[in-house]
């Protein structure tokens, strides 16, 4: 099958040929959005794509690396994103007659564990670079953004943070807890998601200080401590003993989202 695709797209009769051509000869594409090919599926592809709702990146899944061949030909992405997709046609052999055709579109192959030959054999055929799946859905954005044509990248909003109970937007000062909507002061919002990013990991006072108030002399010893106190009681944090931001004896801080209510 994989000999007979690639014998009719390099054919000057070629339907798929023809349409590639004439979409990269052709002038009609968005400038400031990003058209994203994913031959992929699987629930970790719906999250990604619903993780990038809102931002500028058109996106489309092909679960067939067959059907992806034709699509790539109409829709001109700038970059595509592959994974190990049943089919009638391989994903390596999909890799391989793009690559044939159009040497520099950029094509990130996703690899799970124990997907090693998999993987090795997508980097011989061309891959621009090979991420570990399941997706990781921010590294993966920024990887796909730094890949595209420099005409094609976009400026991407913060994606909102998902950690089980919490959900804490990308940009509005919002969060929700068991999806009970909560708005933030601006600054709460900022401590929110330094700790939110970095939750389950130890962070110095000073690493905190730094990366929400920056390098500003005018902030007190105890601004901290009080931003902490009403951010706890927001997240329903428990004073005496608390589960949501705790606070490590002359370490710092760590950030962890309880399983359950406190009550």
């Amino acid at each position: 099958m994989a000999a007979t695709m690639l014998d009719a797209w390099e054919s000057s009769s070629s339907q798929f040929h023809a349409r590639r051509r004439a979409c990269l000869a052709g002038t009609d594409k968005v400038l400031n959005r990003l058209a994203v090919l994913i031959v992929d599926g699987g629930e970790e592809v719906d999250q990604f794509v619903a993780a990038v709702a809102g931002q500028p990146v058109e996106v489309r899944v092909c679960t067939d690396p067959a059907e992806a061949l034709l699509v790539l030909g109409r829709m001109c992405p700038d970059v595509v994103l592959l994974g190990p997709a049943p089919g009638r046609l391989d994903p390596v052999d999909f890799l391989a007659i793009v690559r044939a055709d159009d040497p520099d579109v950029p094509v990130i192959v996703g690899a799970g564990s124990g997907c090693g030959d998999f993987a090795a054999r997508a980097s011989d055929a061309g891959a621009s670079a090979v991420v570990p799946r399941p997706y990781r859905v921010r590294e993966l954005l920024a990887l796909v953004n730094s890949l595209a044509p420099m005409l094609h990248q976009v400026d991407l909003r913060p994606l909102a943070i998902e950690l089980g109970r919490l959900r804490v937007d990308g940009a509005v000062p919002q969060m929700w807890i068991d999806g009970r909507q909560i708005e933030l002061p601006p600054m709460e919002f900022l401590l929110l998601r330094f700790f939110a990013e970095r939750a389950g990991a130890l962070i110095t006072r000073q690493e905190v200080l730094t990366a929400v108030w920056g390098e500003r002399a005018s902030v007190r010893s105890n601004t901290l401590n009080v931003h902490i106190m009403r951010l706890r009681k927001r997240l329903g944090d428990d004073e005496k003993n608390p589960l949501w931001i705790k606070a490590i004896r002359g370490l710092g801080y760590q950030f962890t989202v309880p399983t359950k209510p406190i009550t």
